[in-house]
């Protein structure tokens, strides 16, 4: 019997072992893909592996719904000191949707050395000098910056675009340009050289503002170089190779049916003695809620908002106003609700809706009026015995 006992229980320590396992998946660089093409989890982490060599220092996971452009999320694996294995491991926690397709993009980077870190630094100060030199001019009276505002963004958007493949494993941020730099920019933008050329020759005049201005672009290239500065000291890594592996699908769930049970909010408004009355009360309900196929960026990227759909259902009760009336749905004697709504910690749902209602016992369907309402209702989802 205890033979017996102890087997069971082996077994199912065994079992349980295997469930707790993560799933994993393992890129393949060569063709760009996972190895056997797998579905993967939505509801439980797993893990994404692949070969590197010992000198990649970091790997980025980039997860797009299938052929958009946004990044839904990101993950990296960093490379510690005392790790020379050839391999890296990212878990993916579960926060993907079933029965979705997804994009990958994996992209391994190598360690910069201290020389190619100071060539990246000349080339983005290159850039910038050419972009400045070409936006500063001298209009006869005047070294004119043109359009302070655009310039200084124009100065992020070039700095963004030559440092887009290189990622700082110490994770230090870019931090150019500054405000600093967009004051200094103003600051040019609204002093007046009159007074400095005024007994100068056209020729003498052109020579003073052509110094100044490589004088001035040289001063703001100084701060945006030490802005850069904590990031490029660093240790920097840059993109080496890039898998794209495209239309993976995840698992499909169980369908459920959305039910849910709260309380609705409305106010009916009467007139008494030509004054308008408002009652404002609670009604308790139930519904259903069809959920949209939610690909927005709000709900992709907050764990709080989860499904955003229409719901519907009616209210236990009638609505009744000041007079004592009762409002009900004909057909239904019972108020009907539709509304619009989001999911909160896929637990609560928050609705703002319309009810139809009409006076109780009369069946004229053209005297029925809509009354706002907003609801907030514990959500659950059953399942119905069948997939997706």
């Amino acid at each position: 019997m205890k033979k017996k006992f102890s087997f069971a229980f082996i077994l199912i320590l065994f079992f349980a072992c295997l469930n707790a396992q993560e799933r994993i998946v393992k890129v393949d660089f060569e063709s760009g893909s996972f190895y056997n093409n797998p579905k993967i989890p939505f509801d439980e982490p797993f893990a994404i592996i692949g070969e590197t060599g010992s000198d990649i220092e970091f790997v980025k996971v980039n997860i797009f719904y299938e052929g958009k452009s946004y990044v839904l999320h990101s993950f990296v694996w960093n490379r510690t000191e005392n790790n020379a294995s050839g391999t890296f491991n990212i878990v993916v926690p579960p926060m993907l949707r079933s029965n979705t397709k997804y994009d990958f993009e994996v992209i391994i980077y190598k360690l910069l050395t201290k020389s190619q870190k100071e060539e990246l630094l000349k080339d983005v100060e290159e850039r910038t000098r050419f972009l400045l030199i070409n936006n500063m001019y001298f209009d006869g009276k005047n070294v004119i910056v043109n359009k302070p505002t655009d310039v200084y963004n124009n100065l992020g958007q070039l700095i963004t675009e030559s440092l887009k493949h290189y990622e700082s494993k110490n994770s230090i941020p870019i931090q150019a340009p500054s405000s600093l730099v967009l004051e200094e920019l103003k600051k040019q933008s609204d002093f007046r050289f009159s007074r400095f050329f005024k007994r100068a020759p056209r020729i003498e005049r052109d020579d003073i503002a052509n110094k100044f201005i490589t004088e001035k672009v040289e001063y703001l290239l100084s701060i945006i170089s030490s802005e850069l500065a904590p990031f490029v000291n660093s240790q920097l890594v840059q993109h080496h190779r890039q898998a794209n592996i495209k239309t993976v699908e995840t698992d499909k769930e169980r369908f459920t049916l959305p039910v849910n049970i709260g309380m609705y909010a409305w106010d009916k408004t009467v007139s008494i003695s030509n004054t308008s009355v408002h009652n404002i009360d609670f009604t308790p309900g139930a519904g259903l809620t069809i959920p949209f196929n939610n690909k927005s960026r709000l709900i992709s990227r907050t764990r709080m908002f989860d499904s955003f759909g229409i719901s519907a259902g009616v209210l236990f009760q009638p609505v009744v106003d000041d007079n004592g009336t009762e409002f009900v749905t004909p057909g239904v004697n019972l108020p009907l609700y539709v509304g619009l709504g989001l999911r909160v910690f896929k637990v609560v749902r928050l609705n703002a809706g319309v009810l139809v209602i009409g006076e109780k016992g009369n069946q004229d369907f053209n005297s029925l009026s809509v009354l706002p309402s907003a609801g907030l209702a514990l959500e659950l989802n059953l399942w119905i015995g069948i997939k997706e």
